[in-house]
């Protein structure tokens, strides 16, 4: 019986999994003195967890906010590029059928995000710049209010009422006709409201979960998760962000989420978005772990699902809990 459920799991990663969020680039950049750290640190746990593309999210941390974010931004790129580059096994893609052409190969297919967009300050003409450099998913905000419009906080309810700014909305115009992803996994609830009565494409939102079960401005309403649905996108589930209460960090309340979703919109509108960073929450000094939790909430990771070679726990957890083979 074990056997074969390990024979199912096998065969239903054979294609890959797609992770539509991993905090990889700014990683790449802080330890830039030490080069091939993807294949040292991070290819063992792409294969082992059978990954097929994973979501690259340029991000800028507080300290390189204004002055810095837009070099900083480059430099996470350039050392994407030149990670990927030496190492055999994956492969850095632009566009769909790039993707097509790394799995084709059996490469890992990586494509690049942007978590926030502080590196372009006010200038449309760095989106355009940014997209020619292979962003192809941008997400307006992270934590923090910026030249585009707000986060939404941790907590029930505090962040701003506002929607977009005029900036904001000029971006979002940018990246529909641009082409480029819209994802809605930081926005605050005017924000969210807002861009959906702005686009017409699907939307995504990279990394996020059920209020249902955690209520918090920083996961989604069902109301929010209607309105993914009904545009065709698909909605990441967050392996962080599953509870309030570290005791609920589990792999069946993962499931939860993922069957709650389902439930609204349809499993075609569900998808996976990790978001795993207990690597660099656990490098981060105690000060900084008591601020994030001062502002926010502490993040409560799952003990089986805490990095990508874990993925097969959570697909053996599927079919514990009956999804069938098409819905995995």
């Amino acid at each position: 019986m074990i056997s074969s459920i390990e024979q199912r799991i096998t065969r239903l990663h054979a294609h890959g999994l797609v992770d539509l969020h991993f905090d990889l680039p700014m990683e790449l950049y802080e330890k830039r003195a030490n080069p091939g750290l993807l294949a040292a640190e991070f290819l063992s746990q792409w294969q082992a967890g059978e990954m097929g593309v994973v979501a690259a999210a340029i991000f800028i941390e507080d300290r390189y906010v204004p002055d810095k974010a837009l070099p900083v931004a480059l430099e996470q790129i350039a050392r994407l590029h030149a990670e990927t580059e030496n190492c055999e096994e994956v492969r850095l893609c632009r566009s769909y059928a790039e993707i097509k052409a790394a799995r084709a190969a059996g490469k890992i297919a990586v494509l690049m995000t942007m978590e926030g967009v502080e590196p372009i300050g006010t200038d449309l003409d760095l989106l355009r710049n940014f997209y020619q450099l292979g962003i192809r998913i941008v997400g307006l905000t992270q934590f923090r209010s910026n030249a585009a419009g707000h986060g939404g906080v941790f907590d029930a309810s505090g962040s701003s009422p506002e929607g977009l700014t005029e900036f904001g909305r000029q971006v979002v115009r940018e990246c529909e006709r641009l082409g480029i992803i819209l994802d809605l996994a930081h926005i605050n609830p005017a924000g969210f409201e807002e861009i959906v009565a702005l686009t017409k494409r699907p939307l995504i939102v990279s990394h996020s979960n059920a209020r249902h079960y955690h209520d918090i401005e920083r996961n989604m309403n069902d109301e929010q998760i209607r309105m993914i649905g009904a545009r065709g996108g698909v909605i990441g589930v967050n392996a962080v962000l599953v509870s309030a209460r570290p005791e609920d960090a589990t792999l069946d309340h993962y499931v939860d989420h993922i069957e709650h979703i389902a439930g609204l919109i349809g499993m075609d509108g569900v998808g996976i978005g990790f978001d795993f960073f207990e690597f660099i929450y656990r490098q981060w000094p105690e000060e900084k772990r008591r601020s994030l939790a001062a502002k926010s909430r502490a993040p409560h990771f799952i003990p089986d699902l805490s990095d990508h070679s874990h993925a097969r726990n959570l697909t053996r957890k599927l079919i514990e809990r009956g999804l069938s083979d098409k819905d995995i």
